[in-house]
């Protein structure tokens, strides 16, 4: 009886996102865009939509491509840091975390107020933070190429906080020009 090889490898393996080459890279960036359509779907289904941060008079759709435009770019820089042993699984890890905040972030501000928003906004930065510092330890490139998306959330946020802070105590200097 001949032995065959054939039946040794799964059918799963071409769909490994950690695979060191083109393929690799590929599935790494795209990935999160498929988690996103998912949730989409599903939200969907129960009624939600997803509200993107358009600033400066900018469509919504602008705001949704740039805030999906990160996506990618973590999920490369995740590739990047991912076999680069102990430290790259922590940096993989942390932009996972970072990935799940920015899929789930669309759909959890719907129902805050401008406080709250601001306040997860600013939670999601300090882990964009974390994952950064913890990539560029392990790669300088895979830090760059998570820069642009560091940006847009730290734009968000500061945008948010500041609206926040002129609508506030002892800040509101708007509030007191209502008239009387």
């Amino acid at each position: 009886m001949a032995a065959s090889a054939t039946g040794s490898k799964s059918v799963f393996a071409a769909f490994d996102a950690d695979r060191h080459n083109a393929l690799g890279l590929v599935l790494s960036a795209a990935l999160p865009l498929a988690v996103f359509v998912i949730a989409n779907g599903l939200a969907e289904l129960n009624g939600m939509l997803p509200l993107f941060f358009s600033p400066m008079g900018l469509p919504g759709w602008a705001g949704a491509v740039l805030h999906l435009g990160t996506l990618p770019l973590f999920g490369a820089a995740r590739w990047m840091v991912a076999r680069r042993g102990a430290t790259g699984q922590t940096a993989g890890w942390w932009l996972v975390a970072l990935m799940a905040g920015m899929i789930a972030f669309p759909f959890l501000v719907a129902p805050l107020d401008s406080l709250m928003l601001s306040l997860v906004a600013f939670a999601l930065l300090i882990v964009g933070l974390g994952a950064s510092a913890r990539t560029a330890a392990v790669d300088r490139k895979a830090a760059l190429v998570m820069m642009p998306g560091m940006v847009w959330i730290g734009f968000s946020t500061f945008v948010g906080l500041s609206f926040v802070a002129a609508w506030s105590p002892p800040f509101a200097v708007t509030n007191s020009q209502g008239g009387a």
